[in-house]
């Protein structure tokens, strides 16, 4: 028995041999270009002289009268058919009107309407070629990507995903609908198995796809995947879907596929131009710290030498104030006693150990790093001033705060450093008390700590401006210090708003700073 289907909104009719199966896939005997008709829909065949329809399991599937239907269904003649978005007029193949053609395999469109969607495409290829060549900033213009791909895939969600330096994949140009989606974890299996492109067309209906919770979740079911693959390597992916089935054809991932070939190399391009970018802007910000420092280490070294100048005039004064000052003390006589000969004596010994250091500035190397302990170098310094301590009935203590002590360092010059701590400590901090000194952590820092830290307080180096006016900014010690410290690329801060220099602190990197800026390593 034949009968006609006239599909209502077009007017053609199609005269089908029974049984005829229905559907959008190559397998169907009648094979519809509706996107929402399932590959193998329904079929329509004949028992007892009479015609009737099943559903074949369709995503979306059939009405027959208006009536959703799941069992097999009577058809007579005059009966409405529908499924997806195409309704039929069932009728004898004698009905006037009905084409004589047996079963059409595929429901063209009019040639007019092909010719305009090939040069719609085309014209998109060429406007995104031109787009990409124009700008060096790809991320600017995620947004006209993502328009032009509405204007021929109609998507409700998509993004394009890179590849990040951890291995892990981050949508980075998403349509603005979609900022707030995740990626589907099933999908970017399936995709990166073999690396072709993917089209779904109903992804719950897909066995292989519909235990998965996150296409589940996103209620994900026709959806486009292509590969962003440049010189045999994939940088990541062109993603979109639509929250009906069927909405995608082999043409539509054909036609993403070769748009994914010509982004691919310019998102790489993008990429390196912008990597190339940020490594330009370092290396003019190290240009400028590095010019910066050479004015530094010239204004340093004029300054150092006229210290040495200084220290050379001073000297010889000094020596004879020095020997009758040292002469009346050891005559034993009553002025040897005087408070005030005993202030003389020691502004004497001090203005004689910052000569001696004047003299050590301009022979301050370059650091020779290697591993070592920084709590043994300060107790042996300790140790090596227990006389001094004694006298002043200053107690220090080390407390320990961290198991991390090993740093590298150069042990003669951290040493100095930690003398001249000392140094300025013996002079400025209280006499008849303890001096707490504490190593701890300071992120990725070790910091050592002279006297009690105070945590509201701002800290600064000895050479900021907030300490202008203090006299412990001008202090030749802390300055030699500070010197040594910031040659290991580490600090010396005091407190800005304190009304004394003490709590001192240090703090040194724990790993060679060559070593961390290090390609590879975090």
């Amino acid at each position: 028995m034949n009968i006609v289907l006239q599909e209502v909104s077009s007017g053609d009719a199609y005269r089908i041999s029974l049984p005829c199966v229905i559907g959008r896939g190559k397998e169907a005997d009648l094979s519809l270009s509706d996107l929402s008709i399932s590959h193998c829909h329904a079929v329509i065949s004949e028992m007892n002289n009479q015609i009737w329809v099943d559903d074949l399991g369709s995503a979306n599937g059939i009405t027959v009268n208006d009536e959703r239907v799941r069992e097999r269904t009577l058809l007579r003649e005059g009966d409405s058919l529908h499924m997806g978005r195409t309704t039929f007029i069932v009728s004898q193949s004698q009905s006037a009107g009905a084409e004589k053609k047996q079963t059409l395999i595929l429901h063209t469109l009019p040639m007019e309407s092909e010719q305009m969607l090939d040069h719609k495409r085309l014209k998109m290829i060429y406007d995104m070629t031109a787009l990409l060549s124009e700008n060096q900033e790809i991320a600017g213009i995620g947004e006209r990507i993502f328009a032009r791909f509405k204007d021929i895939f109609n998507h409700d969600r998509g993004y394009i995903a890179l590849f990040q330096s951890d291995g892990s994949l981050k949508p980075v140009y998403p349509d603005s609908a979609a900022c707030s989606v995740p990626l589907s974890r099933g999908i970017q299996d399936r995709l990166f198995q073999n690396g072709e492109s993917l089209l779904l067309e109903d992804a719950l209906g897909d066995p292989s796809m519909s235990g998965s919770e996150s296409i589940v979740a996103l209620r994900i079911r026709s959806a486009l995947c292509a590969p962003l693959i440049y010189h045999d390597q994939i940088y990541g992916l062109i993603y979109l879907d639509r929250d009906v089935p069927g909405a995608y054809n082999k043409d539509d991932v054909e036609f993403l596929r070769s748009i994914a070939f010509i982004l691919a190399p310019m998102i790489e391009n993008a990429r390196l131009w912008s990597e190339l970018k940020v490594r330009y802007s370092s290396a003019m910000e190290d240009l400028r710290i590095a010019e910066a420092r050479l004015i530094n280490m010239e204004r340093t070294a004029a300054y150092v030498r006229l210290a040495h100048a200084m220290a050379h005039e001073i000297r010889n004064p000094l020596m004879i104030i020095g020997g009758v000052v040292r002469r009346i003390v050891q005559s034993k006589t009553e002025r040897a006693e005087d408070p005030h000969f005993q202030a003389i004596m020691m502004s004497v010994e001090r203005i004689e150990c910052v000569l001696k250091e004047v003299d050590s500035l301009i022979r301050i190397p370059a650091p020779q790093k290697k591993l070592g302990k920084i709590d043994i170098l300060l107790q042996e310094e300790i140790n090596a001033r227990e006389k001094e301590w004694r006298e002043k009935d200053i107690r220090p203590q080390i407390i320990l705060n961290t198991a991390y002590l090993m740093i590298p360092l150069d042990v003669t010059l951290i040493r100095k450093a930690i003398s001249m701590v000392f140094k300025e400590l013996l002079f400025s901090y209280a006499h008849h008390s303890d001096l707490i000194i504490t190593i701890g952590d300071a992120v990725n820092d070790i910091e050592i700590r002279f006297g009690q830290v105070n945590g509201d307080e701002r800290y600064c180096e000895i050479f900021d401006s907030a300490l202008e006016g203090r006299p412990w900014s001008l202090s030749l010690f802390l300055n030699i210090a500070s010197k040594i410290i910031s040659d290991h690329e580490g600090k010396l801060i005091v407190t800005s708003s304190g009304h004394s220099l003490f709590p001192i602190i240090i703090r040194l990197p724990r790993m060679r700073m060559e070593t961390v800026n290090s390609p590879g390593i975090a």
